[in-house]
């Protein structure tokens, strides 16, 4: 019994934050109106992909520097382990050296993912225009002709 609660509990609050996220998401769509043109959609969509370019590049140009500075800080690892190398090292000043070179790998990995995390997610490109339907024309009345009696 006690159990249950619990895993019932648990549930609400895992699933808790997904609902009211969907909730808030639904909200806060605004209607499309209805009586735009054709020019004016494909106005509006040149000038939100426009927008998404600008704001992609930004988004590169901050990842490309994140993993520059990660580049240089693992460079920078691995040359300080290799100048403490030397042929008269022992074991536990080789493990040292190691440990030493392995910490400073995880640490530019951890402020890489937290620096990216940070930056949040990449731009998402706009949907183009829906196609407006042509109105089909009426011809008439059309006869269908009856198929060819086979043989």
């Amino acid at each position: 019994m006690r159990i249950s609660r619990v895993a019932i509990v648990a549930t609400v609050l895992l699933f808790a934050p997904l609902i009211s996220g969907a909730a808030a998401n639904a909200d806060n769509k605004t209607p499309i109106p209805n009586n735009q043109s054709n020019a004016d959609l494909k106005a509006a969509h040149k000038l939100a992909v426009d927008q998404f370019r600008k704001d992609l590049k930004i988004y590169e140009d901050n990842r490309r520097e994140i993993n520059r500075a990660f580049k240089e800080a693992i460079d920078k690892a691995l040359s300080d382990a290799r100048s403490t190398k030397s042929i008269n090292q022992t074991q536990i000043q080789k493990r040292q050296s190691m440990n030493a070179r392995q910490s400073a790998v995880i640490a530019a990995t951890v402020a890489r993912d937290s620096a990216i995390d940070a930056l949040g997610e990449p731009p998402v490109a706009p949907t183009p225009p829906a196609k407006i339907p042509t109105v089909a024309k009426n011809k008439g009345p059309q006869t269908e002709k009856s198929p060819a009696p086979k043989k």
